[in-house]
């Protein structure tokens, strides 16, 4: 477990206890960032966020098309690019790890970035800031944690909670080839818990409360 180490100059506020929530596809990770949310937390989503750097962010949107393209632009009616098609920039870094790799050599700093900006932008008295991603680890981004928490349930239940969100949004539900390669980009659900802090289980939603609630407890009554 890493040390907090606050903040103490005269002028400064306690830094928060930052906490690294992660866990594997359909575990039930966003679930928990929002009872932690509710219960005070501050809470943010790195997955969103680099998502929505390909919007925001102008020189990275930039960079894919040279490397990959035109064709995966997303244009106005002006003809600018706008945004990066999702599904085909999947199809180019997934069938290539290299290219894979490429592309999070690029991401990953801004969303570090990103982060750090947050985090220095809450209010005074925010106890407890959370870093919400499904490759907390694989990114190394738990080295800027102070503690990690890995949301955990059984990979067969996982699997049918995908199926399970594909069928109620109207959607097809994902072949088992796909799952397979979606479970191949994280590390296992015995990787996460043995460089986790802390391991939730959710194989039983009515269990997952008395969890959170524990952890978050502890957290709070821990002197800053």
């Amino acid at each position: 477990m890493k040390a907090h180490d606050p903040d103490t100059s005269t002028n400064a506020s306690p830094r928060p206890l930052v906490v690294g929530l992660t866990g594997g596809m359909a575990a039930g990770k966003s679930t928990v960032a929002r009872m932690l949310e509710t219960l005070g937390a501050a809470v943010w989503d790195a997955d969103s966020v680099a998502k929505d750097l390909y919007k925001t962010h102008p020189q990275l949107r930039d960079a894919i098309l040279e490397r990959w393209g035109e064709a995966l632009a997303i244009r106005n009616r002006q003809g600018e690019a706008m945004d990066i098609r999702r599904s085909a920039l999947a199809q180019v870094i997934f069938q290539d790890p290299s290219e894979l790799k490429w592309l999070e050599s690029q991401v990953h700093p801004l969303v570090a970035d990103a982060f750090e900006q947050w985090l220095k932008g809450l209010p005074s008295g925010t106890k407890v800031a959370v870093r919400e991603a499904a490759i907390l680890f694989e990114s190394g981004s738990d080295q800027g944690c102070d503690l990690v928490v890995s949301v955990e349930a059984d990979e067969a239940l996982r699997i049918e909670r995908v199926h399970q969100r594909a069928i109620q949004r109207g959607e097809t539900p994902p072949t088992n080839e796909d799952l397979q390669g979606r479970l191949s980009r994280q590390w296992t659900s015995a990787q996460r818990m043995e460089r986790a802090d802390a391991v939730i289980l959710n194989n039983d939603h009515d269990q997952l409360l008395p969890q959170v609630l524990a952890l978050f407890d502890a957290w709070i009554g821990r002197p800053c």
